[in-house]
């Protein structure tokens, strides 16, 4: 969640959570938590990266627009 009266917040955060898609770091982060068991029961929710959230990871935007995510 961000304040909705920080800008110049949203903005670090945005440019940091773009950087990390654009890099290719996101997919082992998302490896990470949903595709290799997750300590301290080692579970694996086994669920890959649909195509909708790799186009986002692709062309990153916090439009509300659901055209954006098809």
């Amino acid at each position: 969640m961000l304040r909705r009266d920080d800008p110049s917040f949203k903005a670090l955060v945005d440019r940091t959570v773009a950087g990390l898609m654009q890099s290719g770091e996101i997919e082992k982060i998302y490896a990470k938590w949903f595709l290799a068991p997750v300590p301290p029961k080692n579970i694996n929710l086994n669920l890959p990266i649909s195509a909708a959230l790799k186009r986002v990871f692709a062309k990153p935007t916090d439009s509300p627009d659901p055209k954006l995510y098809e």
